[in-house]
């Protein structure tokens, strides 16, 4: 079994030669389960004047019509401390979580765990096979007590651990309506546990239900796990969310995916637009993307280029875009290359007629994710005034930058809901409990490209 993966591996690393020959001609390529396409906002460029350049690297599924599932061993840990019982909460937790396990089958292995004032085992992880096991134990839950969600995550990932060394994918579904009261309870020490759990390959979505929870603390131990955030405003939502989540879970393709970035010389990395980036060295920027699903994700770069020749020349060689993966299905570190290349040309005119608004629309999508953070920040600080500009001026400008995006009405209702913000601001000089929840998941939507 042992030489078939390395063989595997073998074809992997011979595939991706091929595959960099293919991006020279800026098209999308594929082998195995992802396919991977690096373009610019601008394929040509003015030449004899310095310009920044937005570099797309994208990655999404295909090439394979058929793909054996990874089996997933999956933990809902569930809030059942006493706020839970009113507002239908708790009813409405058990739907959810019931429709989770009916996304799942008898390959799949889960575990229930409960938390009040401690956590508690309530299913220990079987196969999903039985059902009947999983029913009662869940329509047997009751609310009351304090909120120890630490615990209740720790308990879930204890659960699953056993399962991940024999191959099955760990995911924990975290739900919660209140502030975490019992054991560690901080932001960083919430994230710190995710950073901890991601380590051994968990990844862990948060639920937030209604407007007492810690939306800072839940939406960051999603993101120190690569997994996903949802605010549940109304505890009705919580069928469609368990069953959205469950969806990413049994439609994934590929796991801890990096982009790295690194310029040509005399080209200068400049920043990364929407998610966070390590800066390797002077000329290399990585971003992590996380996990795969079923749709695409990007990572978006902005990097400045030198004075091409005033003569109309062959492509620049502008940067190499590296992307690394593990394919679950064979745990094989999948590694392919592509180059950036830009054509320099003398005239305007073919500048603007080769531009990509999908690019420009994405870039100022991940820039209006960017001001909600911003202006969270700000208003926690007193400083709305600021917070409300700042929303104005991003809503203006990225107005400015939709025609013809194929994207034309999702920016101008993102830019509407900015300038919305921004009139709360100047008006009520604060961000409300719900408002900020809003505001605070939107971002990290927008940032991750989560579906919703």
């Amino acid at each position: 079994m042992l030489r078939k993966v390395k063989y595997h591996s073998l074809l992997i690393v011979a595939a991706g030669f091929i595959f960099c020959a293919l991006c020279a001609l800026q098209q999308g390529a594929a082998f195995g389960a992802i396919i991977f396409e690096v373009d610019a906002d601008t394929p040509v460029v003015l030449a004899g004047k310095h310009q920044n350049v937005i570099v797309r690297a994208l990655v999404r599924p295909g090439g394979e019509t058929i793909r054996k599932r990874i089996p997933l061993a999956v933990a809902l840990v569930l809030d059942k401390s006493g706020s839970m019982g009113s507002d239908g909460k708790m009813e409405n937790a058990k739907l959810g979580a019931l429709e989770a396990l009916r996304r799942l089958d008898a390959k799949d292995v889960a575990t229930v765990i409960v938390y009040d004032t401690e956590a508690s085992v309530k299913v220990p992880a079987k196969s999903v096979s039985e059902m009947n096991v999983f029913t009662k134990a869940i329509s047997g839950i009751r609310a009351g007590g304090n909120t120890a969600l630490y615990d209740g995550v720790s308990m879930g990932a204890k659960q699953l651990l056993p399962f991940v060394s024999d191959g099955y994918v760990p995911r924990i579904i975290l739900l919660s309506d209140g502030l975490a009261n019992v054991g560690p309870s901080s932001t960083w020490e919430l994230a710190a546990l995710g950073r901890s759990l991601a380590k051994q390959d968990m990844t862990i979505s948060t639920i937030g239900l209604g407007l007492d929870y810690n939306e800072d603390l839940m939406t960051a131990l999603a993101a120190e796990s690569g997994g996903n955030a949802y605010f549940a405003k109304q505890a009705e939502s919580l069928s469609g969310i368990f069953a959205r989540d469950m969806l990413d879970a049994t439609t994934l393709t590929a796991r801890k995916v990096k982009v790295t970035l690194t310029c040509a010389s005399g080209v200068r990395p400049i920043s990364t637009i929407g998610r966070k980036a390590s800066q390797k060295d002077e000329t290399s920027i990585e971003v992590s993307i996380d996990n795969l699903y079923g749709d695409e994700k990007y990572a978006l770069f902005e990097i400045e280029i030198p004075a091409p020749a005033t003569e109309k020349a062959a492509a620049l060689d502008a940067a190499t875009l590296k992307l690394e993966y593990l394919d679950p299905a064979t745990e094989s570190v999948v590694v392919f290359k592509a180059p950036l290349k830009l054509t320099p040309v003398t005239d305007e005119g073919e500048i603007e007629s080769n531009r990509r608004f999908d690019i420009i629309s994405q870039a100022e999508i991940a820039r209006n994710a960017e001001a909600r953070e911003e202006a969270v920040r700000l208003a926690d600080e007193g400083r709305s005034d600021e917070a409300a500009k700042i929303l104005q001026t991003r809503a203006s400008n990225a107005r400015a930058k939709m025609a013809p995006s194929p994207m034309k009405s999702e920016i101008e209702s993102d830019a509407q809901d900015l300038e919305s913000l921004s009139e709360t601001l100047i008006e009520q000089k604060n961000m409300s409990n719900e408002t900020r929840k809003s505001v605070v998941n939107e971002a990290y939507r927008q940032k991750n490209q989560q579906v919703k």
